[in-house]
């Protein structure tokens, strides 16, 4: 399956307000979601035409014609949704609403380890699936690392040593159920799209700040992939050359915005005598809680880091001009108390500033897009495609054991 559109998308947000709200009315469509009439009718039509809604008379009005209520109808079930990140796994297990009925939490490992991590995961939640009489349909795994569209294999990886790994065989081998693999940013992506900080916006920016640096790009409500999966891929912008231009070490982005970066900088600071409140261990929370507290050595690491987030900000919307910058990830969303700094920076360095802010889904953005994802999946196998405009390939799929 390929990237779909803004139609899909609005289509698929039809389908999960009315299987959120049980009863719903065309007009409460139009009112919650924004959209025209004239596109709820026409997206109506087609999940009658999938048998995925019914449409009933609705309560007695006091006057004028008494509105149709849509229910769903869909088969029951559930779907699961994993982010397995580089040093925990996060599984959900959702029903066809799209609410978390269960979840698992495990350290996630490196290489191998991870993908054992992942399995009992899943299996896990299957068998709490099995104890509720809900059959899982389908199943959504992000991953810190990109998926080679020529190869099929895990690369882009350094922080969890996948380069190489075989992933999609190996759940291949072990999983019955339909499954797909995708850069846990990108379905942070749809996370946001879905129920975060992209819903109504028709492109934006994702960029994920923590222990590793990444990004998703959404334009016109596609999700650009690139030649190589890589799109948006905002760790490697440059920023620098260590030794000076002459020299051949390249450095980027996540060389200095990233929590080892942060921990480095800080003491370096540190080693230069400048004083600090923070002790001999401390973490990048540390570093932030020092820096809101007027410490000297917390408030240049957070101003050099500003600094450096305006760059890629303004490099960004330099290339795709997005309507908004949505800044996510334990660092990101860390930089709140910073963000007017960070706007001032970055209107000062572009033609026209996009719309900054802060994720407000926490650490659950990848585990949301991965459910919104695998209810699409589902959508799509008991129907004409409802797709999302934000998701996966078909090189990142798989059913069971025979392939993708």
């Amino acid at each position: 399956m390929d990237i779909g559109n803004i139609a899909e998308l609005n289509t698929f947000l039809v389908l999960d307000a009315i299987r959120s709200r049980g009863h719903v009315t065309r007009r409460q469509l139009v009112s919650d979601l924004g959209l025209s009439n004239a596109s709820v009718s026409r997206i109506v039509k087609r999940l009658l035409s999938a048998g995925l809604i019914a449409e009933e008379p609705g309560a007695g009005a006091a006057r004028g014609r008494i509105p149709a209520v849509l229910r769903f109808i869909g088969p029951p079930g559930g779907v699961i949704a994993v982010d397995l990140g580089g040093t925990r796994c996060h599984g959900a297990l959702a029903d066809l609403a799209g609410g978390v009925v269960a979840e698992d939490f495990r350290p996630a490992g490196e290489g191998s380890d991870a993908v054992g991590a992942l399995l009992t995961c899943i299996g896990v939640l299957e068998a709490r699936a099995t104890e509720l009489g809900m059959p899982v349909r389908a199943a959504v795994v992000g991953i810190p690392a990109l998926i080679d569209p020529a190869t099929g294999l895990a690369t882009a990886g350094p922080k969890v040593h996948w380069q190489g790994l075989d992933l999609l065989r190996m759940l291949r081998e072990n999983l019955k159920l339909p499954f797909e693999v995708d850069n846990d940013v990108n379905l942070g992506a749809l996370g946001q799209a879905w129920r975060g900080a992209g819903r109504g916006a028709h492109s934006f920016v994702l960029i994920s700040l923590g222990t590793g640096i990444g990004g998703a790009v959404v334009i016109d409500g596609h999700l650009v992939r690139g030649r190589h999966n890589a799109a948006g891929e905002v760790a490697y912008l440059p920023v620098g050359f260590a030794g000076g231009a002459a020299a051949t070490g390249r450095v980027g982005f996540e060389d200095v915005a990233s929590g080892t970066a942060l921990l480095a900088r800080a003491a370096e600071l540190i080693g230069r005598g400048l004083p600090s409140s923070l002790g001999d261990e401390y973490a990048v929370s540390d570093i932030f809680a020092a820096a809101r507290g007027g410490d000297s050595v917390g408030g240049q690491v957070v101003k050099d880091l500003i600094g450096h987030v305006a760059a890629a900000i303004a490099g960004a919307t330099a290339l795709v001009d997005p309507e908004r910058i949505i800044l996510d990830g334990s660092i990101g969303r860390a930089l709140e108390p910073w963000l007017e700094d960070l706007r001032t920076a970055v209107t000062a360095s572009v033609f026209r500033a996009p719309d900054i802010v802060i994720s407000k889904l926490g650490p659950n953005a990848t585990v949301l897009g991965a459910t919104a994802r695998a209810l699409a999946m589902v959508a799509e196998l008991d129907g004409p495609p409802v797709t999302t405009s934000v998701t996966t390939s078909v090189t990142t799929s798989g059913t069971g054991g025979t392939g993708g």
